[in-house]
């Protein structure tokens, strides 16, 4: 009994995997089949939907493989009107970007193609641009931050500002990592443990572009773990900088906190002389 049982399931198994490759043209048993093992999650959804969504994506010029890609990166999207999807790919496609890279940038985060705000992308893209110089260098940072689209402004600002300004790194550097993918905290503990232990110096503002710093490349501060940065960058034990991220950590509280009673002490010098004036006129 049980024998057959599981005959049978295995069989719907099989027809359900065939019935979906079936439904996306050029996909054969063995690509789906590896697609539904890897997201199981895809099984839920029926050939129909597969086949809309697939139809789709190939009439806007995606391959297979991206298209796959998509699907298995972003499960929901089968469930999506394809009149959404075609939207935000036209929001992308607004970026100029280049019609390839495109195609790379929602493959690689399918997320993307939930997002139909055109004018707020076309805003961040032109902020990212006067920065960043070309729209291609825009492209990789998205590519390597997709957070960058969806981050408050004055977030991303701080950070550009952090790397550009306080860490001096030349834009094509911060362009070839994935800086912006993590948070400013990340960032500044990073580049000052460097910097007090000898191994970080802003490039000198009358240096040429082409002159090296002898700097650790922006990449291997910001995008490594932990133990490698500390054993391959720092040239410390991971326990070593483990401690100093605690004492980072309460030193950056600590400077909060004191800029907190600065701000209340000037806010009591200023209002002293109204209060003296309050009671002057009391009298």
């Amino acid at each position: 009994m049980y024998i057959g049982i599981i005959a049978e399931i295995l069989l719907r198994k099989q027809f359900f995997k065939a019935a979906i490759a079936s439904s996306v043209e050029g996909a054969d048993k063995e690509s789906i089949s590896a697609l539904l093992v890897a997201v199981p999650e895809l099984s839920k959804y029926a050939p129909e939907q597969w086949h809309r969504t697939a139809k789709l994506l190939s009439t806007e010029g995606l391959e297979l493989e991206k298209t796959l890609s998509i699907i298995g990166g972003h499960p929901a999207i089968l469930v999506r009107p394809v009149e959404k999807i075609a939207e935000s790919l036209h929001c992308w496609r607004s970026c100029q970007f280049g019609d390839a890279n495109m195609k790379v940038l929602v493959s690689a985060h399918p997320y993307l193609l939930d997002y139909t705000n055109h004018g707020q992308l076309a805003q961040r893209v032109a902020f990212l641009h006067s920065h960043f110089e070309t729209r291609k260098n825009v492209y990789r940072l998205f590519l390597a931050a997709p957070n960058l689209l969806v981050d408050e402004q004055h977030v991303t600002e701080a950070k550009i500002a952090y790397l550009l300004q306080a860490m001096r790194h030349e834009v094509l550097e911060v362009v070839k990592s994935s800086a912006f993918a993590h948070d400013l905290d990340h960032l500044r503990c990073r580049h000052t443990f460097l910097e007090r232990l000898g191994l970080f110096k802003p490039r000198s503002l009358k240096a040429e572009k082409s002159t090296p710093t002898g700097n650790p490349p922006l990449h291997q501060i910001t995008d490594t773990s932990d133990k490698r940065f500390a054993v391959k960058v720092a040239y410390v034990t991971l326990e070593e900088y483990e401690v100093f991220q605690e004492l980072y950590r309460r030193e950056m509280e600590q400077d909060e906190q004191d800029e907190t009673d600065d701000e209340l002490e000037r806010e009591e010098v200023e209002s002293e002389p109204k209060r003296s004036a309050y009671h002057k006129k009391g009298r």
